[in-house]
């Protein structure tokens, strides 16, 4: 089974069509759209930087497969001059964009695609693959997908060359691989919920780059197979108190959120998170914006609003249900000094004096009244001659 990864005599830079990198695998009007032999010099090497001549079959009926061969007086194998491993870095590179454009041109069908790059850097190491112009009517998008870590100067050199190549209008897009672990920290999950139900998005701690990238007005993503993911900024925020609010206690921890910048993340961002959107869909935007996503930004941003009222109420309940439990003591009213000291005021003895007698305690009933007791009945011995009548008694 042959490898996928294109040859190296089959790809070459077309110097007079702006760095037009040309795919003879993918270029069936080729022969009819370019001249071959050398074309006064028009073709060079992406490796090494030499003339190419471009090498076409004499007649349809031939089996001789198109390619290009180094313009060299030597005979035999042709073979380019530049190191095996810039060859190889070369071909990983185009092979990484053509897959792009090969998603691209089955997502937008009726759309113009080529891989561009400048003209100058053919042989060279560069920095960041050739770029994917799409075309599509007045609109222009330019797609990087960079493989290497980004450094300040590379980025500004390909923003100016962009905006002087396509014009400001141009949208310009930098898509980095999920998976690639120089492009994407991933700093957790955020739970959030942009239509009331709860979801989570993957945060990311974005590099110094894609910061540059974000404040220079192009749109930062990163690819999954054919998904888009693209960020809004996380912002740590510790609300104010205003007045009659009261965050002690347990609303300590309500104090502190996070609030939102988009479509672009705002610079500053403490992460970054992510935002789900096919690549399908993106596509069918004439020009190449994102609504589902910038949509469901835009609802995070209403339920960080929403999210803020409600937690300034249940600031203010709890300073009100403060103020109700606590006890208020009332001030003890100040009497003025009596002219003369009162009777009941006991004075320290002197030593000269004797002692106060204390105040006599009063007599406190501890009970009901008691009754005096009846006196006591004596009764004489009974006889039988008490019985008698007086006279008889003798």
């Amino acid at each position: 089974m042959r490898s996928k990864l294109p040859r190296m005599s089959q790809l070459a830079v077309d110097v007079a069509d702006h760095g037009r990198i040309v795919d003879l695998r993918c270029d069936p009007d080729t022969s009819a759209r370019l001249p071959h032999g050398r074309a006064d010099g028009r073709y060079r090497c992406l490796a090494c930087g030499h003339r190419l001549i471009l090498q076409w079959p004499s007649t349809p009926a031939s089996l001789f497969t198109p390619r290009f061969r180094h313009d060299t007086v030597s005979c035999g194998a042709d073979h380019c001059p530049a190191p095996a491993q810039h060859q190889a870095d070369v071909q990983a590179d185009l092979t990484t964009m053509l897959a792009l454009r090969e998603t691209l041109l089955r997502v937008l069908p009726q759309a113009s695609l080529s891989l561009r790059i400048d003209a100058e850097l053919a042989g060279q190491r560069w920095e960041i693959p050739p770029a994917l112009i799409v075309r599509r009517g007045e609109h222009v998008v330019v797609l990087e997908r960079p493989r290497r870590l980004l450094t300040p100067a590379a980025v500004t050199r390909r923003l100016t060359q962009a905006r002087t190549q396509h014009g400001a209008k141009a949208a310009h897009w930098w898509m980095f691989d999920r998976d690639d672990a120089l492009h994407c920290d991933t700093a957790g999950t955020v739970n959030v919920q942009p239509y009331g139900k709860t979801i989570a998005h993957t945060k990311v701690r974005p590099t110094p780059a894609q910061r540059q990238l974000a404040a220079a007005g192009a749109t930062v993503c990163w690819l999954a197979d054919d998904t888009v993911l693209l960020p809004y900024g996380g912002h740590q925020r510790i609300y104010a108190p205003q007045p009659g609010e009261d965050w002690s206690g347990d609303m300590a921890s309500w104090k502190r959120d996070w609030t939102i910048s988009h479509p672009r993340p705002a610079d500053g961002a403490t992460w970054w998170g992510l935002v789900l959107q096919p690549l399908l869909a993106i596509g069918k935007q004439p020009a190449f914006r994102p609504a589902a996503a910038h949509a469901t930004m835009s609802a995070l941003e209403r339920a960080e609003h929403g999210r803020e009222r409600h937690r300034r109420r249940r600031a203010r309940e709890h300073a009100q249900q403060r103020t109700q439990t606590t006890p208020t003591q009332l001030p003890l009213p100040t009497m003025a000094a009596p002219a003369s000291e009162p009777a009941y005021v006991t004075k320290t003895p002197t030593p000269h004096s004797p002692p106060a007698a204390p105040p006599p305690r009063p007599l406190t009933p501890s009970g009901p009244p008691q009754q005096a007791p009846s006196p006591r009945v004596h009764r004489r011995n009974f006889t039988w001659r008490s019985l008698l009548p007086r006279r008889w008694r003798s």
